[in-house]
């Protein structure tokens, strides 16, 4: 990591840290649905294909662009873009210039995690081991 303090030199690090660095980076807040033991201390985890989000900030916050409900999106992951931080959400669409409907990409900032998935049994061990 840079050791410097101008924010010019720390976006130009961000932008090209490797992709490993990175993956890390993609990280969201955790507020499971159901209170669960195990996860008891963690406040971020990084996001993985198959955990549950929910949108709490930008046009699906609400529902979607069209649609205004009090109800936030929610869905399984579909994709990570390491590179860009966005997510790839399941019901989280947008209509295109030829009227198909493609995925709209939300930054992980804006989402939290609802459910996590654990058919990764080393990942779930690793969450739930203690930390000191």
């Amino acid at each position: 990591m840079v050791k410097s303090k101008s924010p010019n030199k720390q976006r130009k690090a961000q932008y090209n840290a490797p992709l490993h660095t990175k993956r890390k980076r993609v990280t969201a807040r955790l507020q499971l649905d159901s209170n669960d033991k195990r996860f008891e201390g963690i406040r971020n985890i990084t996001v993985r294909v198959g955990d549950t989000v929910r949108v709490v900030r930008g046009d699906y916050a609400h529902g979607g662009k069209r649609e205004r409900t009090n109800e936030a999106k929610t869905g399984a992951i579909l994709s990570v873009d390491s590179n860009s931080g966005r997510l790839t959400i399941e019901g989280c669409t947008i209509v295109n210039s030829n009227n198909q409907e493609e995925p709209y990409p939300i930054h992980v900032s804006n989402v939290v995690v609802t459910k996590i998935d654990e058919s990764d049994k080393l990942r779930v061990q690793q969450l739930t081991s203690k930390r000191s």
